[in-house]
């Protein structure tokens, strides 16, 4: 700011020079154009919706970077009014994940948790709940790369007089949204080893095995075996509060499978 009023004094010295010397012409013109041209410069400037630049838009992304270098959290009032200074609601979101992974690159978490929470909290359509869900799990992995590499160890046993054909695996969260966290089909699987649930299973990526073991849900393992001579299911729930070294495993064994009805 004391950079462009220096330079804003600089500039005019000359038209100020001119306007009081005694033997200048056409002193009014000059006085009016230079009125009108630095006026219209300083109404731009402070203006929110300018055309070539605000002064409060340079304040605002100041702030914030300021802000997010200190690994502050920032306050809703002022990320708020930076995302308004936009022509759309897409480009508004897209300014709040600049930020974002601004915040993640310098590490600073507090900051890139608050802007998280303001994109959440502004951008409830549809559209956006999959792009955020998608910053939720940059977030999570940036700030716990340990948990990165969750996951859950499913052993499997033939259902009994079943030739088995295919294997599918789910997990869920019970009493959350109706989206598996993980999902699997295996063809002609081999039994004689466990099989891997991961947060590369997942069918939106942030709502994953991962975030299960960070928050240490209890989940449903749901078992769905194809054979011969027909159709078999089995269910098991398996708390990650009790977890280690961020893996867990359970088994399912032949006399818990269910036939199912076609």
């Amino acid at each position: 700011m004391l950079i462009i009023i220096a330079v804003s004094v600089i500039l005019l010295l000359p038209i100020i020079s001119y306007l009081l010397h005694p033997l200048s012409n056409q002193k009014s013109i000059v006085f009016l154009a230079t009125f009108f041209i630095f006026g219209g410069f300083i109404i731009n400037f402070f203006s929110t919706n300018s055309f070539i630049g605000s002064w409060v838009h340079v304040n605002q992304s100041e702030s914030i970077h300021r802000s997010i270098s200190r690994n502050e959290e920032l306050n809703s009032p002022l990320i708020n009014q930076y995302l308004e200074n936009t022509s759309s609601n897409d480009e508004s979101f897209m300014r709040g994940v600049q930020v974002f992974y601004k915040a993640l690159e310098l590490q600073s978490f507090n900051s890139a948790e608050s802007i998280l929470q303001t994109l959440n909290s502004q951008f409830i359509s549809e559209s956006f709940q999959v792009p955020i869900f998608n910053l939720l799990a940059d977030l999570r992995d940036a700030k716990y790369p340990d948990l990165a590499n969750s996951k859950l160890l499913i052993s499997i046993e033939n259902p009994s007089n079943c030739n088995l054909q295919s294997l599918k695996l789910f997990a869920s969260i019970p009493d959350g949204p109706d989206v598996s966290i993980a999902a699997k089909e295996i063809i002609s699987p081999d039994l004689k080893k466990p099989f891997v649930l991961d947060k590369s299973h997942s069918l939106v990526r942030g709502f994953d095995i991962t975030s299960a073991f960070l928050q240490q849900e209890m989940i449903k393992i749901e078992a769905q075996a194809q054979c011969d001579t027909g159709a078999f299911q089995a269910f098991k729930s398996l708390d990650l509060k009790y977890s280690e070294g961020n893996q867990d495993e359970l088994f399912f064994y032949a006399n818990e499978w269910l036939k199912k009805e076609q």
